[in-house]
């Protein structure tokens, strides 16, 4: 008797676990890169936590690469900054599209550069006069594209500004004084101080069930997971701040 009900029990649990890996999904998502690598340690606890996977269609990247992604591969789920998401809405289900979080800029320097922290508009201008500061190459970046707006305006004239793919990485290999990026890109370089909310840089990011999407409902949970309380301190350790109200 004792025999016959382990076998059974042993059965069960082969039919459980053949039942949980059919059910089992799969989420295709794209993103911009700004979102940082917490994007990827929530799609890793949220497969963990679900036992469905999260498919990146292309990795992480420069928002017109994901633009011109849209238009060729499928994805079930994207996430763009929410500036975009009017011009871009054709692509979603109506009614799918929220805010996720927000990205603030940092401006930093090498890890064995200068320890001047900056917190004041004119602490930050004082920083960077004369220098060299590199910014992402502003003809394929949106954060590019707002870092070089910035610096051309008034208060800037004596800074040298190169707009380069992947800025603080070329930093980090002892090019240029100082970069201005997405907080999000800076975790190896030392961080200053956030860009002062005075010059008004920061880019609210958000994601949308796609009108193709093969997977909806599982599309629409990723993203409620990542807009989740629960994932709050995540996206925060990587730079990326509670989402835009």
């Amino acid at each position: 008797m004792v025999g016959r009900m382990k076998k059974l029990f042993l059965a069960l649990a082969l039919l459980g676990s053949a039942l949980s890996t059919a059910s089992a999904a799969e989420v295709k998502v794209m993103t911009v890169g700004l979102v940082g690598g917490g994007f990827r340690s929530l799609a890793t606890a949220w497969s963990q936590k679900t036992g469905n996977s999260v498919q990146l269609v292309i990795p992480p990247s420069a928002l017109d690469q994901v633009l011109a992604a849209m238009k060729t591969k499928d994805a079930d789920a994207v996430l763009l900054p929410m500036t975009e998401m009017p011009g871009q809405a054709a692509y979603f289900k109506p009614g799918t599209t929220h805010p996720i979080g927000r990205v603030l800029f940092g401006l930093a320097v090498r890890k064995d550069g200068p320890d001047t922290r900056v917190a004041t508009e004119a602490e930050f201008k004082a920083a960077i006069a004369n220098k060299n500061v590199l910014i992402n190459d502003p003809a394929s970046s949106l954060n590019g594209r707002m870092a070089k707006a910035m610096l051309d305006g008034p208060g800037f004239e004596t800074v040298k500004v190169r707009g380069i793919y992947s800025s603080a990485a070329v930093l980090g290999r002892g090019e240029g004084d100082y970069v201005v990026t997405v907080l999000p890109e800076l975790s190896a370089l030392k961080v200053l101080g956030e860009v002062p909310p005075s010059l008004g840089l920061k880019i609210d990011f958000g994601g949308g069930v796609t009108a193709k999407a093969t997977q909806p409902e599982l599309a629409a949970q990723f993203l409620a997971y990542l807009g989740s309380a629960e994932a709050a301190s995540v996206w925060k350790a990587g730079g990326v701040g509670a989402a835009a109200p």
